[in-house]
């Protein structure tokens, strides 16, 4: 496996000289120059995935200097280390862009997987950002093998496109994430309270079976007010079904989880 980064960051150079620091100087900036490799690979267009953010010049200065700062040569060691635990048998180039943000979240950084390609949107001025760049890293890396393995090698075999594949492939790559970096702790585990996760579950598990267009698929993971989901409900209830399965089955290597079939997780995990 070959991995190269893509620094998009370094655009920012460009972005702050600009007269206007908005949404259209950012994509014709940071996103238009990179779009056509890191989509390289998709079917189908993946717009919605496009690192679309907004910072103003002064933040922009900011998050430029301390991304430049960064060993990257130390990071691209624990990507070697991540692709080494859970090996994919591919030629192809992996590329890894770095994008600011001005995510809220506490660890600093998402990523988002984009068929084989990875992008990691980082708000630099969150002192967590680095240590968790590996551990985001490895939930988007599993993502990669999991669908190179169940539909490049396997063809799509027993897949059906419904809402409980998305909640355990979330689980699973939490899963391969933690059992590298077992003392991390994401905020995105702990959506859920316990005294609504019964409730929170119901409206969950009533659209399991159904295939959801994505803009519903993300209400269910990330959280709709609308609809009474709490923020990251898929990643809560994903990985703590996918806990129960490793442990009622005694699962530790994560090769051997990568092929068993969600559904069989997703009912394993649920009677765990």
């Amino acid at each position: 496996m070959n991995i190269e980064f893509i620094h998009a960051y370094l655009n920012l150079e460009d972005y702050i000289q600009e007269e206007y620091q908005n949404q259209d100087t950012w994509k014709r900036i940071m996103v238009d120059p990179f779009w056509s490799i890191i989509s390289q690979w998709a079917p189908f267009p993946e717009e919605h995935k496009m690192p679309m953010h907004y910072l103003d010049k002064s933040e922009a200065i900011r998050q430029l200097e301390i991304l430049k700062n960064v060993d990257w040569n130390k990071v691209m060691e624990s990507f070697d280390m991540i692709c080494q635990a859970l090996p994919k048998d591919d030629e192809d180039t992996m590329y890894v862009a770095i994008y600011p943000s001005n995510t809220y979240m506490s660890e600093g950084l998402y990523g988002t997987g984009v068929w084989g390609n990875i992008i990691l949107n980082i708000n630099a001025i969150n002192d967590n950002f680095e240590q968790w760049i590996p551990f985001v890293f490895a939930h988007e890396y599993h993502h990669n093998v999991w669908g190179n393995y169940w539909y490049c090698i396997r063809n799509g075999e027993g897949m059906q496109g419904n809402f409980l594949e998305n909640i355990i492939i979330e689980g699973l790559a939490d899963a391969f994430a933690e059992s590298i970096f077992p003392g991390m702790n994401p905020s995105w585990h702990h959506g859920v309270r316990r005294e609504e996760e019964e409730a929170v579950w119901d409206k969950i598990k009533s659209v399991a079976e159904s295939c959801l267009p994505i803009e519903e698929v993300q209400k269910y993971i990330f959280g709709c007010e609308e609809l009474g989901i709490p923020q990251n409900a898929g990643y809560y209830f994903g990985i703590k079904i996918v806990r129960a399965y490793m442990k009622k089955y005694q699962i530790e290597d994560m090769n051997e989880l990568l092929k068993i079939p969600v559904r069989d997780i997703y009912v394993g995990g649920m009677k765990g």
